[in-house]
């Protein structure tokens, strides 16, 4: 009788092992967090446009209804805007280093913004959700401003300054990982379409396209962004 009944709780409990971790009858996974959400929603944003993102297809991701999505995010608007919130947190700056000029800020910043946009290039797509600027994002481009204050900029120009430094900063970075095929030599088939003297000019400078790399571009393009701010900061001393 007793080896019966060790036996018969064997049993259950290989059967309690097999079943562990596995989703509900119907499917649904049988937890369902912010997080998971959030992984969802920066999933399905990362595969197709921003137009096409719907809560119901984050919840057909979660194998959930739509319903359950309300729990967390009132609205698509509140879950973009979570989802530009929690990529944004993910960039972290760099410390100063004991007599760091300005210009080395900026650039610290500069390189390590283009490394986190190589390991989350979907915040692209999520920076302007809804047309809105999130708090995140705020906080991503807070160390620029606060370092052209620091050097005198205030009220307008430091708004403007800041503003084009970022935008500019984003445009580099987002053409050059995402379109780069545009700097690739471009086919002699298309270049018959022009007229003689642009075949010309495409010709010469065709041959350089290939040699310019990715480290080249982004130098050349960071040192133009503070170049243009040194100017702009001789100019606002000179007006005082």
């Amino acid at each position: 009788m007793t080896t019966q009944r060790n036996r018969a709780t064997t049993t259950k409990s290989k059967s309690a092992k097999r079943t562990q971790g596995k989703s509900s009858p119907l499917g649904r996974p049988a937890r369902l967090s912010r997080e998971a959400v959030l992984e969802a929603a920066i999933k399905l944003i990362d595969q197709e446009s921003l137009e096409a993102f719907t809560l119901t297809k984050v919840a057909q991701e979660l194998d959930t209804v739509a319903m359950a999505i309300y729990n967390y995010f009132p609205s698509r608007t509140d879950l973009l805007a979570a989802v530009a919130d929690h990529l944004s947190m993910q960039f972290k700056m760099p410390a100063a280093k004991p007599g760091q000029t300005w210009q080395d800020t900026l650039r610290t910043w500069l390189n390590a913004f283009k490394k986190y946009a190589e390991r989350y290039p979907v915040i692209f797509k999520a920076l302007g959700g809804e047309g809105q600027t999130s708090a995140g994002w705020l906080r991503v481009t807070m160390p620029v401003g606060r370092t052209l204050q620091k050097q005198g900029m205030e009220g307008r120009r430091l708004a403007m300054n800041s503003w084009l430094f970022c935008t500019g900063a984003i445009s580099l970075v987002q053409a050059e990982l995402t379109v780069r095929s545009m700097r690739s030599p471009f086919s002699l088939t298309h270049l018959a379409e022009l007229e003689p003297d642009e075949q010309n000019f495409g010709l010469m400078v065709r041959q350089y396209h290939a040699e310019i790399s990715s480290n080249e571009l982004f130098e050349a393009g960071f040192r133009q962004l503070i170049r243009n701010l040194e100017f702009e900061l001789q100019e606002a001393k000179a007006m005082i």
